[in-house]
């Protein structure tokens, strides 16, 4: 965490990225081994087949975009301000860009998919339609989570918190 001048910076932790690679791994070889057992049997179904074959592209890609993550020599993954928040962890927030203090109605901490989140509801959503669909923004604001940053949640829920409290 780099703190200047009113300003925090929270970069990525690549051990917590690191940990998703061996999971694509394992997405990759139970992909093949369906492949294998499909190309085996007696009868091939070719729907079957291309499934498993989109799920083994699928890990693949999804590896090489978490090994070039990590290998990137850009790591903020979330920025606090003066004038607002900025957070690279999804690309959802990455679209939507810095968010100001004044436009935030409320800070709520929820839980999805089994991980603490820090809900952002924006007051006009709208504002930001132009780098945002209207389903993204549905629900009238942006989640942030710190499952990739070298910060613990409670943390991160504090200084969110209180950089709203002293700037908005």
């Amino acid at each position: 965490m780099i703190n200047t001048n009113d300003r925090i910076i929270i970069d990525f932790d690549n051990t917590k990225r690191k940990k998703l690679i061996p999971i694509g791994i394992g997405l990759f070889i139970f992909a093949c081994i369906f492949i294998w057992i499909i190309l085996t049997a007696a009868v091939i179904k070719v729907f079957y087949l291309s499934l498993f074959i989109l799920v083994a592209l699928a890990s693949i890609y999804l590896m090489i975009k978490t090994i070039a993550s990590i290998n990137s020599t850009d790591q903020v993954g979330l920025i606090l301000t003066k004038t607002g928040i900025k957070f690279n962890g999804t690309t959802s927030a990455k679209k939507i860009g810095e968010v100001s203090w004044n436009d935030i109605e409320s800070i709520e901490q929820k839980e999805a998919y089994k991980t603490k989140q820090l809900y952002l509801k924006l007051k006009a959503p709208e504002k930001y339609l132009d780098t945002q669909s209207k389903i993204e923004l549905a629900n009238k604001g942006f989640f942030i989570n710190s499952t990739e940053l070298k910060i613990s949640f409670e943390e991160m829920c504090q200084l969110v918190t209180d950089y709203r409290k002293k700037y908005s």
